[in-house]
């Protein structure tokens, strides 16, 4: 089960390291699965509890990880979309975790089977009556400083919490539940298993004949594509209005690019290689400069639908690497914003976009400083299976 969920985190884009969590009898062997998860920093020894367990996690993460999900291995079935539905509502509220509305009546039985009390669908407060009951799945996630503080504050007081989401609630944070997954579900029975394999069948029709095979794929499993793109735009006349945009991040500077969107060299240089890589044609045919509703568009906007083309047809964006050759203005004070806007843009870590800057050593157009070209490289991935 642990291979299924490091598979899908290893793919993820947005995510960028993974911390696995093992008790000290599984520790080495856990260690010796995850060799080939390049994304996995370390292994770290479990505690008496789940609640432990999570803390020693929660502290073996690197000092730049903003946000922090925490997963069970027993729920293999995980998918993008569930990741996408919680990271997204994380950033927005600080936390989030995925549920289903519980359809049955919840009842207290005790140990001999008898009921001894059912849980109100509804409960009145101050506020007014709530329902809303919810069997709450993982991953859970919030901010990173914000778990910190609650496990803090949970070290010093008595009670094992159930989940993290109770312990941000008792600091009176807001927690966003999100739509759960059906399939989502935890295997803690051997009588799980074999719905886990049908669900997995469900999900994979390709895979029939297999049970739940093991999904870490190897380099030879995955198809490899590179793309170069290439732009160049002239400068508009310094009365026009235009601002230098480049890399989605406006650019102080006397004179603007002319074009019909917002002559944003550097993302169409992007794009173009993005989509020669997946054989997409390119941003001319895409959004043609014909059509008013690309009229000063966003370039971010254009090249985040190329990134969900792409998408769409299974390709994940491995790196960028782009130069953009102009004699001014000067880039590098704005390289590393221009570099994680794109990534954001493209749902990668930032050191996977690389962008440099040269001049053309005062020669031609650009020499004279009559516009701005820029080269990109993209290499893209997709599962052969």
């Amino acid at each position: 089960m642990l291979q299924h969920v490091l598979a899908v985190f290893e793919a993820h884009p947005r995510i960028g390291a993974i911390v696995v969590v093992a008790g000290a009898a599984e520790r080495e062997a856990v260690e010796e699965v995850v060799k080939d998860y390049r994304k996995v920093l370390r292994v770290v020894a479990g505690g008496a509890t789940r609640a432990e367990s999570v803390y020693h996690g929660l502290e073996a993460l690197p000092e730049t990880c903003e946000y922090v999900l925490v997963h069970d291995a027993a729920r293999p079935l995980l998918s993008f979309a569930l990741i996408e539905r919680v990271l997204e509502a994380t950033v927005r509220f600080g936390a989030a975790v995925p549920g289903l509305p519980l359809a049955d009546t919840v009842k207290r039985v005790d140990e001999e089977g008898f009921v001894r009390a059912t849980v109100p669908r509804t409960v009145q407060t101050a506020e007014g009556t709530i329902g809303g009951l919810t069997a709450v799945q993982t991953p859970q996630a919030a901010r990173v400083e914000l778990l910190r503080r609650a496990y803090a504050r949970w070290a010093s007081q008595d009670g094992e919490p159930t989940d993290e989401a109770s312990l941000i609630e008792a600091l009176g944070e807001p927690v966003a539940v999100v739509e759960g997954d059906f399939f989502n579900i935890k295997i803690t029975r051997p009588e799980d298993l074999p719905r886990a394999e049908q669900f997995y069948t469900l999900l994979h029709p390709q895979s029939e004949k297999e049970t739940m095979p093991e999904p870490h794929k190897k380099e030879a499993d995955w198809c490899y594509r590179t793309g170069f793109g290439y732009d160049v735009h002239a400068f508009a006349e310094p009365l026009s209005g235009r601002k230098l945009v480049l890399g989605g991040v406006e650019i102080p500077y006397s004179r603007g690019l002319d074009g019909h969107s917002d002559a944003d060299v550097l993302l169409h240089a992007i794009c173009d290689a993005l989509l020669g890589a997946a054989s997409l044609g390119d941003i001319g045919i895409l959004f043609p400069n014909t059509d008013p509703a690309y009229r000063n568009i966003s370039s971010l906007k254009l090249l985040k639908a190329v990134r969900e083309r792409l998408e769409e047809v299974g390709w994940q964006i491995e790196n960028v690497d782009a130069t953009v050759i102009a004699e001014a203005p000067k880039l590098k004070p704005y390289r590393e914003r221009i570099q994680q806007t794109i990534a954001d843009c493209l749902k990668v870590a930032s050191e996977r976009i690389s962008v440099k800057a040269t001049t053309n050593e005062r020669m031609g157009f650009i020499g004279r400083e009559e516009g701005i070209a820029c080269s990109a490289v993209a290499t893209i991935r997709r599962s052969l299976s």
